[in-house]
């Protein structure tokens, strides 16, 4: 009768299943966490662009009114301009800051006809024509 013992040499050679599968557990929850994690950068950068174009936007329609030499009027003006591709709705609110000389402009862009503007501004002009 043979003695079958295993060789002690040869015992811990190899890797056994479950420690196979405690790996790929593990390699697979990594995986799941930065395909995650790229898909919040994704969607982190959609918003900055959004934001960032629509502060273009309202800079570009508040520059407008600030270059206009003419006296300006209290009261709303809307706009639609088209940048990068979108379209864009503007629009300008002129207020009375309770100074006859001054007037506060408070400006929001709104991509497409969502409700929420992407980005707002507050600017000061004097009423009169500048020199």
């Amino acid at each position: 009768m043979s003695n079958a013992r295993p060789d002690p040499a040869h015992a811990d050679a190899g890797i056994s299943i479950v420690e196979t599968l405690v790996a790929l557990f593990v390699f697979a929850l990594a995986a799941v966490a930065l395909i995650s994690m790229q898909a919040q950068s994704v969607e982190t950068y959609s918003r900055v662009e959004t934001r960032a174009l629509g502060a273009i936007v309202i800079e570009n329609a508040v520059i407008d009114v600030m270059a206009d030499r003419a006296s300006i009027s209290l009261g709303v003006r809307e706009g639609k301009t088209e940048l990068a591709g979108r379209s864009w709705r503007w629009k300008l609110d002129v207020l009375s800051t309770g100074d006859p000389e001054s007037v506060r402009i408070e400006a929001a862009a709104f991509l497409g006809e969502e409700a929420a503007p992407a980005a707002q501004l507050s600017a000061f002009r004097l009423t009169g024509s500048t020199p």
